[in-house]
């Protein structure tokens, strides 16, 4: 199976494409790839080219497109996955793991519990590391539509938004979540909380914007394995 790169930029049949630095660096200096060789590029906006490289440039790799697939594989239902700074490389996993099961979005919260909180500079470099999380981890499951990983951003002003009409919360509750719910949705938002749980004061936010508890039993899940178990659950469902 032919490797697969993401880059952002419009592919044309039959036309020279210099890639950008990241998929030149990672083609050129981690795989060693040589010219000749075939590979899959796609830019994020559906489907994939299959393409051959036909130049290697010091810091730059050029490849020709020949032909174009329209194969989509994003999840039938656009999951809006919102969940909180958690310490160390459990982020990197939550959000790679979020990505191959399907997340459309991803919404980096501070919530009341968080483990570890960024300002600045430190939080912008860690939103691009998690993005590239994201890109690799489509590269490797063969999604062609990264999510978007957005953030940091407080708890209350997330609930503010305009969010899907399925609103689901990684918390036991008194009525519970029905897969029979999932047959008339295209979308729906998936919060879950921190190590340390949501506040009693988050909890009623999240009621009062009409979300809906979803747990698997009685079992508290860790921060990083919730949004991985749960979706995972919502496709099972989903069938």
């Amino acid at each position: 199976m032919a490797r697969r790169f993401f880059d952002d930029q419009e592919f044309q049949s039959g036309l020279a494409t210099e890639l950008g630095a990241n998929a030149s660096h990672h083609i050129g200096k981690v795989l060693r790839m040589v010219e000749g060789d075939e590979l899959v590029v796609f830019n994020g906006r559906g489907g994939e080219w299959h393409a051959r490289i036909t130049a290697m440039g010091k810091k730059t790799v050029t490849v020709e497109p020949l032909a174009f697939h329209a194969d989509d594989r994003s999840a039938p239902i656009a999951v809006t996955v919102a969940l909180p700074m958690i310490k160390g490389d459990r982020m990197d996993y939550a959000i790679q793991k979020a990505t191959e099961l399907g997340a459309a979005r991803i919404v980096v919260l501070d919530t009341e519990r968080c483990e570890v909180r960024l300002k600045g500079d430190r939080q912008e470099k860690k939103l691009g590391q998690w993005q590239q999380i994201a890109i690799s981890a489509c590269e490797q499951c063969g999604l062609n539509r990264p999510p978007v990983v957005e953030g940091v951003m407080p708890l209350k002003d997330w609930l503010a938004t305009d969010l899907p009409p399925l609103r689901l919360i990684a918390h036991p509750g008194e009525s519970p979540f029905s897969p029979s719910a999932l047959e008339q949705v295209d979308a729906l938002a998936l919060l879950t909380g921190p190590e340390g749980g949501f506040s009693d004061e988050e909890l009623q936010a999240a009621t009062d914007k009409h979300f809906t508890a979803f747990a698997l039993g009685n079992r508290v899940l860790r921060a990083e394995t919730a949004p991985v178990a749960l979706l995972a659950a919502l496709w099972a469902w989903k069938g």
